[in-house]
Formats: structure tokens, C-alpha cells, sequence
């Protein structure tokens, strides 16, 4: 082999390298797009009365446990960050609450949310299904709440 071929063939197999490392780096900076209703149920532990949960007269030594119907529909989402409403549907009882939220993590598929009163840390399992706890420990409404589910993208 000449050099001049040589150095041709070095030259191009470097090339496909990088355009190699390019594809993967753009691959994995993929921002999913969540917007869409996701629905589930909830399960709760709560004690104090708090907005979603009206009913509830359960406290630390006794909490009240429920199961919700709940809906997260994400309106709009720019980039990673995105917003929408929560609806809780269940024992004669119906709530809404707004939210706010971002994606983060390898290959932004952790999901972090704020309401008016709590926190939700979740998982993109997949494109539909999202796993995650949600966490609100007295503050306004004085009720402390812990509840973790897992919710699908309606087509």
C-alpha cells in the first residue's frame, strides 16, 4: 500500500469515527416529548386534610390510605421544561392542580415536578409509561402525603 493510500484510508477511518461519536452524543441529547394526557391511579398515604384528599381525617399514627384516579395532562413543552394540570377523580371527589416541570438526567429521562404544595420524582420508563412518588410534607395545606404510581400516555 502507498502512502498516499494509506494516509487516505487513515484520514477516512477517521472521519467515520467522529461522525461515529457525533451520532451517538446526538442520539443521547434526545429531549422526549411528553406532552399528552397520562393516566393511572394514585396510591396514597396521607395524614391531615389536604386539598386532594378532603375526606381524609387520617394522621401520623393512623393515615389514611386512598386510591385515586389521576390524570397528568402536559399542555405545553419547550426544550425540557414543561407545565400542564393534574386531576384527581375518585370517591366522590374531583381536584385539580397545576404544574410545572422539567427532564433531566441521562438521556432526559428523569422527570422532576412541582405543584402549589409538593414534589413528584419519577422515571421515564419508556415513551408511555411514567413511574414516580410523589411528596408533600405538611407546609400550607398541613397535610403530609406520600404517593407513588405509575402512569400511561392515552393515545
Amino acid at each position: 500500500m502507498t502512502r498516499t493510500t494509506r494516509a487516505a484510508v487513515e484520514i477516512s477511518s477517521a472521519i467515520g469515527l467522529v461522525f461515529c461519536i457525533v451520532g451517538t452524543a446526538s442520539a443521547a441529547d434526545q429531549i422526549p416529548n411528553i406532552r399528552g394526557k397520562w393516566v393511572g391511579k394514585t396510591h396514597s398515604i396521607v395524614a391531615g386534610v389536604a386539598p386532594h384528599w378532603p375526606s381524609n381525617r387520617g394522621t401520623f399514627e393512623r393515615p389514611g390510605l386512598f386510591e385515586k384516579d389521576l390524570t397528568i395532562e402536559v399542555t405545553a413543552q419547550e426544550g425540557r421544561r414543561f407545565w400542564g394540570m393534574q386531576t384527581f377523580t375518585g370517591s366522590g371527589e374531583n381536584t385539580q392542580e397545576p404544574m410545572i416541570g422539567e427532564l433531566t438526567g441521562k438521556d432526559n429521562k428523569t422527570v422532576v415536578l412541582v405543584d402549589r404544595d409538593g414534589y413528584l420524582d419519577g422515571q421515564l420508563i419508556d415513551d408511555n409509561t411514567l413511574s414516580f412518588c410523589y411528596k408533600q410534607a405538611g407546609g400550607q395545606s398541613g397535610a403530609s402525603v406520600v404517593s407513588c404510581s405509575e402512569i400511561k400516555r392515552t393515545p
